[in-house]
């Protein structure tokens, strides 16, 4: 799994020189996904909103994040295909509470997600995880993590931001 920027390569993730964003700003991202599982897969991107201090996922006890999903993407996957996936995103509303800058409105494609979705310390170090889950057939669940080759493996890729009430 990986994420192009706006050119569709790696960079070019912001509009800016820079990784801060303002409220409004179209960001225009490539998500990828390659099945080399040699079978069909059912796949979901499950996409989260975090600041520095809350945890990510942990590869190597293959756990996901704690924090919910804001928005997920499936697909069943042939063997072998690469899933190109367009994330189209904007932060609509910024709310100041103190030191701290509230996310409380964002866009992903045509959904408008509201509330109190993540707040960072100055609006410094927000970040966007992506956790590539798959459906377990034993279990009839989602798992984040799932044995192959006789070892434990998880996906899952981030990329960081600052954001500006102005």
């Amino acid at each position: 799994m990986w994420v192009l920027g706006s050119s569709g390569s790696v960079g070019s993730y912001f509009p800016d020189p820079n990784s801060t964003i303002h409220p409004n700003q179209l960001i225009n991202w490539t998500l990828g996904v390659y099945n080399h599982m040699n079978s069909l897969e059912y796949v979901v991107v499950q996409v989260k909103l975090l600041n520095s201090t809350i945890s990510g996922p942990d590869q190597i006890a293959g756990t996901p994040s704690s924090v919910p999903e804001i928005f997920e993407f499936s697909r069943i996957l042939l063997s072998n295909e690469t899933w190109s996936i367009p994330f189209v995103w904007r932060l609509l509303n910024l709310t100041k509470q103190g030191e701290n800058l509230l996310i409380t409105g964002l866009s992903i494609g045509q959904s408008f997600l509201t509330g109190k979705l993540a707040s960072a310390a100055g609006g410094i170090d927000f970040r966007l995880i992506f956790e590539l889950w798959i459906y377990d057939e034993n279990s009839n669940t989602l798992s984040f993590a799932w044995s192959s080759g006789g070892a434990s493996h998880s996906v899952w890729t981030q990329i960081w931001f600052n954001a500006t009430a102005t």
